[in-house]
């Protein structure tokens, strides 16, 4: 994050929202990148788009990242979001705006409450 904000590390705060462009995660063919993110205390990232690997990585370690063009495109650095998964429906309270993403499929969602593939596998088998 530092060649966009070299500030980030120091300011980020748990359950914030990072906001993305296009193909956002290009580049990072590792789970190390996803992994940073979430390890910061960020609660999801929202983009125009991702990078295919990127997105598999974040699901798998259990990151919740929405596609939301509307939403990359609207929101600025400061504006407070909420979101709700289920209905895909992310609302920018600072602009009283609401974007319409997918919402997850049922066993997305249960990765991502598990906090990660693995420890949802692990559930599943009762282990």
């Amino acid at each position: 994050m530092v060649d966009i904000d070299a500030a980030f590390a120091g300011k980020v705060q748990k359950g914030d929202i990072i906001v993305g462009g296009n193909n956002f995660g290009c580049g990072s063919s590792r789970e190390h990148a996803p992994l940073s993110i979430k390890a910061s205390g960020v609660s999801c990232v929202i983009a125009k788009s991702f990078a295919r690997i990127f997105y598999r990585n974040s699901i798998n370690i259990g990151l919740a990242i929405m596609e939301c063009p509307e939403a990359s495109e609207k929101t600025e650095q400061g504006d407070e979001l909420s979101i709700d998964f289920d209905a895909g429906i992310i609302k920018n309270i600072t602009k009283n705006e609401s974007y319409k993403a997918e919402p997850f499929p049922e066993f997305i969602k249960n990765i991502i409450k598990a906090d990660g593939l693995l420890k949802s596998l692990k559930n599943s088998l009762g282990r």
